[in-house]
């Protein structure tokens, strides 16, 4: 067995050869480049974030706008007349001719906004097209959809408040 004492010097002579490299040499001693107090830089910034749409996605953008601009234009023209039934509806019994009519009509209104919730639909597919290629198109793509998704969730709310007068 081996003594302490005659061990002791051994463990360094070995600790001390891992700290070599292959080549023979030891490590720097020298701060890394991490260690420095030299404050972070800010990344380069790549090439300019496009303000507007142009091309084939502005041309899209466009088409689902118009798409949602003819729906929530018929919803509109259509929600008086909603709001009338739906408040002479308010009370009667389900299942009676007034009550069938409000919801009758409800259904017509509902439907009188599909291309508005398709347009949405179809502008988060192309979000997400563009968003491969670009977080810049994303974004502006996102602010051309806000305007439909701002109407819908207005239709969605109306039509749940119409749906409670008229009773379930």
């Amino acid at each position: 067995m081996l003594n302490f004492k005659l061990a002791s010097p051994l463990l360094l002579f070995l600790f001390l050869a891992a700290c070599g490299t292959k080549e023979g040499g030891f490590p720097s001693l020298e701060p890394r480049s991490y260690e420095a107090d030299a404050p972070i830089s800010a990344p380069i910034e790549s090439a300019a974030a496009p303000s507007i749409l142009s091309g084939e996605f502005a041309a899209k953008a466009d088409a689902l706008q118009a798409r949602h601009k003819a729906a929530h234009g018929a919803y509109l023209g259509a929600l008086a007349a909603v709001q009338a039934i739906a408040s002479k509806a308010a009370g009667a019994s389900a299942g009676s001719e007034l009550w069938v009519n409000a919801h009758l009509m409800l259904s017509r209104l509902d439907k009188t906004r599909a291309d508005s919730v398709a347009a949405m639909r179809d502008f988060d597919g192309l979000i997400l097209e563009a968003g491969a290629r670009d977080v810049g198109l994303a974004a502006l793509l996102t602010e051309a959809q806000r305007p439909v998704i701002e109407d819908v969730a207005q239709q969605n709310a109306e039509i749940a408040r119409l749906s409670k007068v008229i009773g379930e």
